[in-house]
């Protein structure tokens, strides 16, 4: 696999094991029978040095890595996102990017004390500190709908 590391396209090199635990896969987990997650997961810890070592990223630095294309990230603490959010720019953008095919992603603040500890419950809500795939932007009877998934399942 290639990913653009610090702005050079570096090949990384690996084989078709998986750390596991009683449930299965200890890190990301696949959709069905495909590999290819838990593969490109393993490279781009390869890459890094670890697993452990992809812990308090930010979903902004893989997508760099993954496409070595520009990318903007924003903070919804920040008084310019706040100015966009309450103007509707922020919806109309991400639906448009949506559209538009773009990869996207979000992330929430704290720490993820969960994922490894198995979390206080498993009903739900979102994990702090933790990275999510935005899937589908839309809009619904007056609605604003954001589709996301856990990509450790």
């Amino acid at each position: 696999m290639c990913f653009c590391k610090n702005g050079e396209w570096v090949d990384v090199t690996v084989d078709d094991k998986f750390p596991c635990g009683r449930r299965g896969p200890l890190f990301s987990r696949s959709n069905g029978d495909e590999l290819w997650v838990l593969l490109l997961e393993k490279a781009y810890a390869k890459l890094h040095g670890s697993y452990m070592l992809l812990r308090d990223g930010w979903p902004v630095e893989g997508m760099i890595d993954l496409t070595g294309c520009p990318t903007t990230s924003l903070t919804f603490e920040d008084e310019d996102t706040q100015e966009m959010i309450a103007s509707g720019k922020l919806w109309e953008d991400l639906m448009r990017f949506d559209n538009q095919g773009a990869l996207i992603s979000s992330a929430t603040p704290g720490v993820d004390e969960w994922t490894e500890k198995g979390g206080p419950d498993k009903k739900g809500g979102l994990v702090p500190g933790h990275a999510y795939t935005v899937i589908a932007i839309k809009e619904a009877c007056g609605n604003k709908l954001v589709q996301i998934r856990n990509p450790w399942g």
